[in-house]
């Protein structure tokens, strides 16, 4: 099955999106922070929560698909798919797990009140980019290496 340049690079700047909808959704609210009834005491990031690991992993994926289009390397293809995945790992075993749950939280001028953590658009962002990685990578697997090469842009006595 042949597949066109231009289908090639559909998949190649799905993967980059992907990155940086990851990369935006370390310093969108990742989490509100509500009290009993409901009112918001608070915010979270996602950067907050686990510092820069993620924004690191995007950026790993984003260099391997630079390098697999440069070289037409099918394994960087494969560690792209292996940095959406862990994306996609920590937003289900780390950020997943702390939506809806509760306990004390340190306000200025309140001191600690009883909280809910709710999830905000950060949140949704790293699974959605986590996804886009992962799935577009797998559509750049299916690629030759000549066809991975031929997503950069045309060079002259090529």
């Amino acid at each position: 099955m042949s597949v066109s340049a231009s289908t090639a690079r559909l998949a190649a700047v799905t993967v980059l999106l992907g990155c940086l909808i990851v990369l935006l959704s370390q310093v969108v609210t990742g989490f509100t922070v509500v009290d009993e009834t409901d009112s918001v005491i608070g915010t979270v990031t996602l950067f907050e929560q686990h510092g820069i690991a993620t924004a690191l992993v995007a950026l790993v994926a984003a260099l391997a698909l630079v390098f697999a289009v440069a070289t037409g390397s099918r394994p960087a293809v494969i560690v792209v798919i292996g940095m959406g995945i862990t994306v996609l790992l920590v937003f289900l075993l780390v950020d997943l797990p702390d939506v809806g749950s509760t306990g004390m939280f340190d306000t200025p001028g309140a001191g600690n009140l009883d909280a809910t953590g709710k999830a905000s658009a950060g949140l949704w962002m790293q699974m959605v980019g986590g996804l886009a990685i992962v799935f577009g990578a797998i559509s750049l697997l299916r690629l030759n290496e000549n066809q991975l090469r031929a997503i950069g842009p045309d060079r002259p006595g090529k």
